[in-house]
């Protein structure tokens, strides 16, 4: 079967290895696609040779173990499995998992759905991530620092939880994306810095997914007195300086708020499904571009200006070479 791996920064090779044998506890998955994360974009700028990535797998069962009950063949899956996140290393053609210790998340998907729209790594971590912020009032104003994949899944749950939703994107594109999915209002990063300038004193609750040192500075000071800040982004890279001053002295409520908790994943992949499939989180058809599995590298090295053209990369394992399209 084929692998993708790197060989040195920013460059990725397809490469042939062992299939996988399962034992009687597993099943084996046939990967469709994997999808691209900003994750692990610092560490594919940096990575050495035979570093591999990939989180964010869905595929079809192929095989199950003399003790598995819970899958059969032909089920089409998603969550996650045999990775410690991010970089989980997943893109393979094949994987397999053991569905038994506890070690995998695997979820059956419903049939006739547009497979893409339900990549449930990133879905759960919307789905806990949401989950942690204060708005339990209906109306509660939330602003979305950050309005990529992630920031605009984000919105249309908050929108879904009741909230009145302010979004702060630099790119136009994800501004309209913002108001597509959820968001009341929507303005650039130099706008909201005029705002604090001239005295706003800031939300109640502020999220921040813009992977940036600049997007997470703004959500400091967006934020107002004993208000909360709640981090989706990762950061991964480089250290990010905050005015933890005005952090204190405001004292804000700052919590990391990807998952790390078996629970609220298990919990928000279910949920994303189910929502999902009767229309009330509206976030599907979702523009994304397919890459073959040649095209790793381009899909990284286009995540920081995709935004323009799309909103989700994804890999397609099949092996097959084919130019990268948006669906």
């Amino acid at each position: 079967m084929k692998r993708i791996v790197s060989v040195e920064p920013k460059k990725s090779v397809v490469i042939e290895v062992a299939m996988p044998v399962i034992n009687e506890d597993e099943i084996l998955i046939r990967l469709k696609y994997v999808g691209v994360c900003m994750s692990e974009h610092y560490g594919w700028s940096h990575a050495k040779d035979g570093m591999a990535f990939g989180h964010e797998p869905l595929g079809v069962v192929e095989q199950i173990g003399s003790n598995v009950t819970e899958f059969s063949v032909g089920d089409v899956v998603s969550g996650v499995w045999g990775s410690d996140l991010p970089g989980g290393g997943g893109m393979m053609q094949y994987a397999k998992a053991n569905v038994k210790n506890g070690s995998a998340l695997i979820f059956k998907l419903p049939d006739g759905i547009r497979e893409v729209d339900y990549l449930l790594e990133p879905l759960a971590c919307m789905m806990s991530a949401v989950s942690k912020v204060k708005c339990s009032m209906p109306g509660t104003t939330v602003c979305v620092v950050g309005a990529g994949y992630m920031g605009c899944g984000a919105i249309s749950l908050l929108k879904l939880r009741g909230c009145y939703v302010i979004a702060v994107d630099p790119i136009k594109e994800s501004r309209d994306n913002a108001l597509k999915y959820g968001a009341s209002e929507a303005y650039t990063p130099n706008e909201m810095w005029e705002k604090i300038n001239n005295g706003f004193i800031g939300y109640d609750a502020v999220m921040e997914w813009g992977e940036t040192n600049e997007s997470l500075d703004l959500a400091v000071n967006l934020t107002k007195r004993c208000g909360q800040l709640c981090i989706g982004a990762y950061h991964t890279g480089e250290k990010r300086m905050i005015n933890m001053q005005l952090l204190n002295v405001r004292a804000i409520e700052c919590l990391s708020t990807h998952p790390r908790e078996r629970e609220l994943s298990i919990i928000g992949a279910r949920n994303a499904i189910r929502l999902l499939q009767d229309g009330r989180w509206n976030y599907r058809n979702v523009l994304t571009k397919v890459y073959p599995m040649s095209g790793f590298d381009q899909a990284q090295a286009e995540l920081e200006t995709k935004f323009a053209t799309h909103m989700k990369a994804v890999i397609d394992m099949s092996g097959d070479e084919f130019e990268p399209y948006i669906i």
